[in-house]
């Protein structure tokens, strides 16, 4: 099925990114640790969207390790070089805090700048994922702001026909939602308070095709 595709690509693409440790100044880029994503390396057709509808795609179901990773490293004050957002909001991942990965083109990238090495241990238990970053803390203090939610672009209703419905019937398969803008600020300091750098991360949202499913027109008796 969908969900058990998507959670052994999960379980694989975890695997691939565990044990990594990173030297000071190295960066850790996601597509470079996980290579291409193909069937031949045993990933799966999963669920993911394209062109603001759901398919099945080989790999579906990597960018959520891609975005624990993330928020692990937003969350420790790492740089993040590369970041992308996906084409639509995920209500589980924090607000303006997910990150899309694709091969060979979006990648999610982050530099050690501390002193230390840093070891990256991803668990995943029934395709949830939990990522801990190990090393000798630098004692960086995170914030962050985050801005109100703008408009993005409306959505569009694309209608199709099932002759098996009732004669001018219809139901809505996919509720349509617009798309939106937001940006997150992360603030990171240093131990004694002295901001280190501020980060803004923006995304835009595409809109959800709104699905409509209709039966046979049958022309009334008046």
């Amino acid at each position: 099925s969908g969900s058990a595709n998507r959670k052994y690509n999960v379980k694989l693409s975890a695997g691939a990114c565990n044990g990594v440790v990173l030297m000071p100044g190295e960066e850790f880029s996601y597509n470079n640790t996980t290579g291409s994503r193909t069937a031949d390396k045993g990933y799966r057709d999963a669920p993911t969207y394209v062109a603001g509808e759901s398919v099945d795609n080989v790999g579906g179901g990597i960018c959520q390790v891609a975005t624990t990773v993330f928020n692990a490293v937003y969350d420790a004050g790492f740089p993040v070089l590369t970041r992308h957002n996906h084409s639509l909001y995920i209500a589980s991942y924090p607000t303006g805090r997910d990150a899309a990965v694709s091969w060979p083109d979006l990648d999610f990238v982050w530099q050690n700048d501390s002193a230390s090495d840093v070891l990256v241990r991803l668990s995943c238990v029934d395709g949830s994922v939990t990522a801990t970053l190990y090393g000798v803390d630098p004692g960086y203090k995170v914030s962050t702001t985050t801005g109100d939610w703008g408009e993005g672009r409306k959505y569009e209703t694309r209608t199709t026909i099932d002759d098996t419905l009732a004669p001018n019937a219809s139901y809505v398969k996919t509720r349509g939602t617009d798309g939106r803008t937001i940006t997150i600020i992360r603030t990171v300091k240093d131990e004694s308070g002295e901001v280190l750098h501020e980060d803004p991360f923006s995304s835009v949202y595409d809109p959800v095709t709104e699905v409509v499913v209709e039966g046979p027109k049958v022309a009334g008796d008046g």
